[in-house]
């Protein structure tokens, strides 16, 4: 192993950013493994390429790279061969190199292993438990984000890409009545609140009542449900949070029809992946955008971008209508289940990119490009604040508190 390691190595990052000696050894220096954090090693820029791999006990393992040119090297990780291989390395370090259009076929968010749920992760009890301060801190950053969407149309969970060819009804009447809500004023207040209590009485009930497992998985392809569960979570936001003792009344009784929708759209996308249609080929005209691509790419840079739009839109909704129904549930009953841990992509500036070549360049640079949201604390040890999004910052702070995240935000100055 140690012959793939560069003659001259760096200091450790942890080192680094802590202005301390570093003794250069690998697996781990002598000062990371006295302070039991994970040692790791800036990635190289000379050949012979390598890559680093970081296992779950801190371990590090110089690995080779493939045995093609340096320059056919890919940045959008391949899905892993095994499930305990992804499990590995939930901080990806990137190479500096082109993506071939082969490996673009094959990016992980599009791997079937990337959908599952880890419920048996032992970062944090299977029981969450935090401070209000965190707790409410998390319901002030989903209010902003619902008057971020009115505003500007996105938000760290609605993509500006995504409905922009295509608005869904129920995503208008959501947008049409968060609107109507963020003008409302003493004299409209109820009139609004019954507008938004009818438009989720027909967002329901125009839904199968009875759709529960593998049916109401088939029922609705992966865009109609990312539609209705993004809607339903926009008025879950309001209501349950608003102050309204009627509307808080009325949303508990959809709390389980949330649940439901976030686990059938989140199941629709592993099952689309694994179902023959996903290896299907994609040359079907021009795109129409991503919701026409959804989750497939003919391994183009644009194609393999609205994928990944569609791919994290689905994750992050999924996470926000977990995330908002366990940080209810801890503030009326002081506890809430856990709901796992998934892979999303929380690298800085992914999100927010533009057009395809920039949000390519941004993971190319990124050196956090995906993050399973309960292993926060590889995040805490190996990187720092700025290398990821304010989406990922969200899911830190309602799942470790906000004093944690705080301390974070500190060492890392």
């Amino acid at each position: 192993m140690s012959g793939f390691l560069p003659q001259k190595r760096l200091a450790c990052i942890p080192c680094t950013k802590a202005k301390r000696g570093c003794s250069k050894q690998a697996p781990s220096c002598q000062r990371c493994l006295e302070k039991n954090v994970i040692c790791r090693y800036p990635a190289p820029r000379i050949a012979p390429p390598y890559d680093l791999v970081f296992a779950a006990n801190g371990a590090v393992s110089a690995v080779p790279a493939s045995t093609s040119s340096t320059s056919e090297r890919s940045l959008i990780p391949s899905p892993a061969s095994h499930a305990g291989e992804e499990q590995q390395q939930q901080v990806h370090t990137q190479s500096r190199h082109p993506v071939t259009a082969e490996a673009l076929q094959n990016p992980w968010f599009l791997s079937p292993s990337s959908w599952t749920v880890d419920h048996n992760t032992s970062a944090i009890p299977s029981q969450i438990s935090f401070s209000d301060e965190a707790l409410t801190y998390f319901i002030d950053l989903l209010h902003t984000w619902l008057k971020q969407w009115t505003n500007e149309g996105h938000c760290p969970f609605i993509h500006p890409q995504l409905w922009k060819l295509h608005l869904p009804d129920c995503i208008q009447d959501a947008f049409a009545s968060l609107a109507a809500y963020h003008s409302r004023t003493p004299a409209t207040e109820k009139m609004i609140m019954r507008i938004i209590e009818s438009r989720v009485n027909n967002l329901v009930g125009g839904q199968n009542p009875s759709a529960d497992g593998d049916f109401g998985v088939i029922m609705l392809d992966p865009a109609c449900h990312l539609a209705r569960t993004q809607a339903l979570l926009v008025y879950k936001i309001i209501r349950l949070f608003d102050g309204d003792i009627r509307a808080r009344a009325q949303a508990e009784k959809h709390i389980d029809t949330l649940s439901l929708w976030a686990r059938q759209l989140w199941q629709s996308a592993g099952f689309a992946l694994s179902s023959e249609q996903a290896d299907a080929s994609t040359d079907r005209g021009n795109s129409n955008g991503p919701v026409d691509t959804q989750l497939r790419t003919d391994g183009s840079i644009t194609s393999t971008w609205q994928a990944w739009i569609f791919s994290e839109s689905i994750r992050r909704t999924y996470l926000a209508a977990t995330l908002t129904e366990a940080v209810y549930l801890t503030l009326k009953q002081s506890w809430a289940p856990c709901p796992g841990g998934i892979m999303f992509s929380g690298g800085a500036g992914l999100w927010e990119a533009s057009s395809p070549l920039a949000w390519f360049n941004q993971y190319q640079n990124n050196l956090v490009n995906s993050v399973r949201c309960i292993d926060g604390n590889q995040l805490f040890t190996s990187a720092r604040p700025s290398d990821v999004d304010e989406f990922c910052h969200a899911t830190l702070i309602v799942s470790y508190g906000l004093e944690r995240f705080e301390r974070w935000c500190n060492e890392s100055m």
